[in-house]
């Protein structure tokens, strides 16, 4: 798996530290959220043209409330979400980014790390932040497609 993108360029890659700081922060807030039961993480979802399309054949939601109560769902798993590498492009107000992500929770009463991966779509409006998309994989090692 790619660790670093220190070597790929992209004209829209954001290139404005406080822009590019500003989504990180906000993608760190909202990972730690689904890390903690009862924290409101849905409160991130809120967007009326928000998606969720998650790595479970069930994990499909369309629009807030249905994207709100999935996200819920998720707080409650005892998986903590941490982020490892966030590479973020933005065009007008719009941004998307691809997150890897290490999922820390217990299996058989072992802790286990899952690696993920996720791809948002983000809408800024003045300082703020907002979900538009989340795609969610578990890479495999051996992909069955």
């Amino acid at each position: 798996m790619i660790n670093n993108f220190e070597a790929y360029q992209s004209p829209s890659m954001i290139s404005e530290p406080l822009i590019r700081e500003s989504l990180q922060i906000f993608i760190k807030q909202t990972l730690d959220a689904f890390s903690t039961p009862d924290s409101n993480a849905s409160a991130y979802f809120s967007d009326p043209d928000i998606v969720i399309s998650g790595s479970g054949l069930d994990e499909y939601f369309i629009g807030p409330e249905a994207a709100q109560s999935g996200i819920k769902w998720v707080t409650t798993l005892g998986i903590r979400w941490d982020p490892q590498l966030v590479v973020s492009w933005m065009h007008g107000d719009i941004a998307w980014a691809q997150i890897r992500i290490n999922g820390h929770k217990m299996e058989d009463g072992v802790p286990a790390i899952i690696p993920y991966v996720a791809t948002g779509i983000f809408r800024r409006s003045g300082e703020s932040w907002t979900w538009l998309y989340w795609g969610g994989s578990e890479p495999q090692k051996e992909p069955r497609l």
